[in-house]
C-alpha cells in the first residue's frame, strides 16, 4: 500500500513539473559527427524549409566536395551563401545534385558563368543574388534554364551595356518578378532588352552610367510597378520613355541631371503614387508638370534648383500627401499655391529663400506638417492660412520674422505645435495666437522678446508647453499665464528677469515644471510661487538670489544652485513630505546651517551642499533628515 502511494505521488510530481518543449526544425543542422562532411562550409541554422549554409574563402574544387556531401545527406538548402571565393569562372557540376532555393554570391571575382553552371538547381532556385562581382557580360546562357527564378539581382558589376536578346528564348521570363542590375557601368540599354519579361514587378537600375533613355525604353513591361533609375546621369525623362509602364506606382529618378519636368511626363502612368525627383537640376514647375497624376501621394523634389512654381501647379494632384520642396531656390509662397491639397500630410519648404507668404497660400489643410524653417521669411500676409485646421506642426523657425499679421490666420486655422524660434520678435503680442484655440505647444525661444504684456494669452484650454527661453524678458505682466488652463511645462530660462512679484504667476493649478534658470533674479516674493499647487520641479539656478522663498507644498525637486544664498532661516520650508531632491550647490552657506534648517523636509532623499565653503559637516542640520540617501559635500 505504501509502495503504491509513493508511486502515485511520483507520477503526479512528474506531470506537475513537465513543460512543453517545442519541436526543432524539420531540417536541423547535421550533428557534430557529420559537420566535417560540410567542409569548407558551415551550417548556420536549420529551418522547416531547409538549411542555411555559408561557404567562405575557398576554391571551386573544395567547395564542390562540401556541397556534394550536403546533397548526399539528402538535405535541402534554403539559402546558400558563397562569400569571398577564389573563383573567376563559375563552371562544372557544382550544383548538379543540390536542392537550393536562394543562392547568394558575395565579394567574389567571378567574370563569367558557364552555360550549365546552374544545371540541377534550375528546378528549385527561386532567388539569385550576385553582389560585388567582376561580371562584364550579362550571362544570358547560364540564366536561360532558371525557369523558377523570381528574383535576379546583380549588384556591383562591370557590365557597360546590355544586349537586346538577353532574355530571348529564356525560361526565366515565366516567373521573374524582380530584376536588379545596379551599381555598375551600364550606359546603354536597348528597348527590347526587357520586353519579354511580362511578369516583372520591379526593375532596379540604380547606380549605373545611364545618360540618355530611348523612346519606348521599357516597352512590354505593362505589369511593372516599381522603377528605380536613381544615381545615374540621366538628363531627360518624359512620357516617351516610361509611357509603357501603365501600372507604375513608384518611380525613383533621384540623383540624376534631369533639368525639367516636361508636359505629361507621367500622363500615361495613371496609377503612380510615389515619385522621387530629388537631387536633380529642375528649375521650375507649372500646371502641366503633374497633369494626369490624380493618384499621386508622395512627391519628393528637394535639392533641386526650383525657383518658379506656377499658380495652380498642384491643382492636378488633389490627393497628394507629401510635397517636399526643401533646399531649392523658392522666393515666395504664392497666392493659392497650396489651395487644393486638402489631403496633404507634409509640406516641406525648408531651406529655401522664401521672404513672403502671400494671401491664401495655404487653404483647407487638416493635420498637416508645414515646415517653412531656415528661410528669409519676413512677411506673412493677411489671410495666408485659410481653414487650416489642427496643423500638426507649423514651423517658422530660423527666419527673419519680427511680426505676423494679426489676421494671417483665419478663425478656423491653428496649429497643434507652433514653432517660431530663432526669429526677431521683440513683442510677444506680435505673435497671433488669439484664434489658435487648439494649440498645445508654443516655442518662441531665441528671439528678442522683452516683455509679456497683459492679455498676451487668450483663454487656451489645450496649451500645455510654452518655451520662452533665450529671449530678453525683463517683465511679465501679473497673472498673464492664468488663461492657460492646461499648462504643464513653462520654460523662461536664459532671460533678463530680476524680480518675481507676488502676482506674476498667480494661481496656476496645472503647471508641473517651471524653469527660471539663467536669469538675473535677485528677489522672488515669498508667496509668489506658493500657489503653483501641482508643480513638481522648479529650477532657479544661475541667478543672484540672496534668500529663499516659499515653495509649493507639492514640490518634488528644487534647484537653486549657483545663487548667493548665505543662510536658511527658520520656517523657510513648510512641513512637507513631497520634496525629494534639493540642490543648494555653489551658494554662500558656509557653516551657517542650523538644526532647524531642514527639519520640515520629512522625506528629503538627496541634498547637494557642494561648493558652499563648508569647513565641517553640518551634523545638526542633517540630524533631522531621516530619509536622506544622497548627500554631496564636495
Amino acid at each position: 500500500m505504501v509502495t503504491k502511494i509513493i508511486f502515485t505521488l511520483a507520477t503526479l510530481l512528474t506531470y506537475t513539473n513537465s513543460e512543453y518543449i517545442p519541436p526543432g526544425p524539420v531540417y536541423p543542422c547535421p550533428n557534430d559527427s557529420k559537420t566535417t562532411l560540410l567542409y569548407p562550409c558551415v551550417c548556420e541554422k536549420g529551418s522547416d524549409t531547409g538549411l542555411y549554409i555559408r561557404c567562405e574563402n575557398t576554391g571551386l574544387a573544395v567547395l564542390s566536395v562540401g556541397l556534394g556531401n550536403i546533397a548526399g545527406l539528402g538535405l535541402p538548402v534554403e539559402r546558400l551563401l558563397l562569400k569571398e571565393l577564389k573563383i573567376s569562372n563559375l563552371f562544372g557540376p557544382l550544383f548538379h545534385r543540390s536542392t537550393i532555393r536562394v543562392l547568394q554570391i558575395e565579394d567574389t571575382p567571378i567574370r563569367s558563368i558557364d552555360q550549365y553552371a546552374f544545371a540541377g538547381v534550375n528546378r528549385t532556385l527561386q532567388e539569385l543574388y550576385m553582389i560585388n562581382t567582376e561580371i562584364d557580360v550579362f550571362p544570358k546562357d547560364a540564366f536561360m534554364i532558371l525557369g523558377n527564378l523570381s528574383v535576379l539581382s546583380i549588384d556591383g558589376h562591370k557590365m557597360t551595356k546590355l544586349a537586346k536578346d538577353i532574355f530571348a528564348g529564356s525560361e526565366v521570363v515565366g516567373k521573374l518578378e524582380r530584376l536588379h542590375l545596379s551599381n555598375g557601368l551600364i550606359s546603354d540599354i536597348p528597348p527590347e532588352a526587357f520586353q519579354v519579361l511580362k511578369k516583372l514587378k520591379k526593375l532596379d537600375l540604380h547606380g549605373n552610367k545611364l545618360v540618355t533613355l530611348k523612346r519606348n525604353q521599357f516597352k512590354g513591361l505593362r505589369d511593372t510597378e516599381l522603377l528605380d533609375l536613381s544615381h545615374n546621369s540621366i538628363t531627360k525623362l518624359d512620357g516617351s520613355h516610361i509611357g509603357d509602364l501603365t501600372k507604375l506606382g513608384w518611380c525613383n529618378a533621384s540623383h540624376n541631371q534631369i533639368g525639367e519636368i516636361p508636359r505629361g511626363m507621367f500622363a500615361r502612368n495613371t496609377v503612380i503614387k510615389v515619385v522621387h525627383l530629388d537631387h536633380n537640376k529642375i528649375k521650375k514647375l507649372d500646371t502641366n508638370s503633374f497633369r494626369g497624376m490624380r493618384f499621386l501621394r508622395r512627391l519628393y523634389l528637394q535639392d533641386n534648383l526650383i525657383s518658379d512654381i506656377g499658380r495652380g501647379t498642384f491643382s492636378a494632384v488633389t490627393r497628394i500627401g507629401t510635397v517636399d520642396l526643401a533646399r531649392n531656390q523658392i522666393k515666395k509662397v504664392d497666392f493659392q499655391m497650396f489651395q487644393q491639397v486638402k489631403y496633404a500630410e507634409i509640406i516641406n519648404l525648408a531651406e529655401n529663400n522664401i521672404t513672403i507668404i502671400e494671401t491664401q497660400a495655404f487653404t483647407d489643410l487638416y493635420q498637416a506638417v508645414v515646415n517653412i524653417s531656415h528661410n528669409a521669411l519676413s512677411t506673412i500676409e493677411t489671410g495666408a492660412f485659410v481653414n487650416c485646421n489642427n496643423m500638426t506642426l507649423l514651423d517658422f523657425s530660423h527666419n527673419q520674422l519680427s511680426m505676423i499679421s494679426p489676421r494671417a490666420f483665419d478663425e478656423n486655422s491653428y496649429a497643434y505645435e507652433l514653432q517660431v524660434s530663432h526669429n526677431e520678435f521683440r513683442n510677444f503680442s506680435q505673435i497671433p495666437i488669439q484664434n489658435m484655440t487648439g494649440i498645445q505647444i508654443l516655442n518662441v525661444s531665441y528671439n528678442q522678446i522683452e516683455s509679456i504684456p497683459k492679455l498676451a494669452f487668450p483663454k487656451l484650454y489645450e496649451l500645455h508647453t510654452v518655451d520662452m527661453s533665450h529671449n530678453n524678458l525683463s517683465e511679465i505682466f501679473n497673472a498673464v499665464f492664468q488663461n492657460l488652463f492646461s499648462i504643464r511645462f513653462l520654460n523662461i530660462s536664459y532671460n533678463s528677469l530680476e524680480l518675481i512679484k507676488p502676482a506674476t504667476f498667480g494661481t496656476i493649478p496645472t503647471v508641473l515644471e517651471l524653469n527660471l534658470s539663467h536669469n538675473r533674479l535677485r528677489e522672488i516674493s515669498r508667496g509668489s510661487l506658493a500657489k503653483l499647487v501641482s508643480c513638481r520641479l522648479i529650477d532657479i539656478s544661475y541667478n543672484v538670489l540672496e534668500k529663499l522663498f516659499q515653495i509649493p507644498i507639492s514640490l518634488g525637486e528644487l534647484n537653486v544652485a549657483h545663487n548667493n544664498i548665505s543662510s536658511i532661516k527658520p520656517n523657510t520650508w513648510p512641513t512637507m513630505n513631497a520634496l525629494l531632491r534639493l540642490n543648494l550647490s555653489d551658494n554662500l552657506l558656509t557653516d551657517s546651517l542650523q538644526s532647524d534648517s531642514f527639519s520640515s523636509l520629512l522625506t528629503l532623499q538627496a541634498l547637494d551642499l557642494s561648493a558652499n565653503g563648508l569647513t565641517k559637516p553640518p551634523w545638526e542640520a542633517l540630524s533631522t533628515l531621516t530619509s536622506l540617501q544622497y548627500l554631496y559635500l564636495q
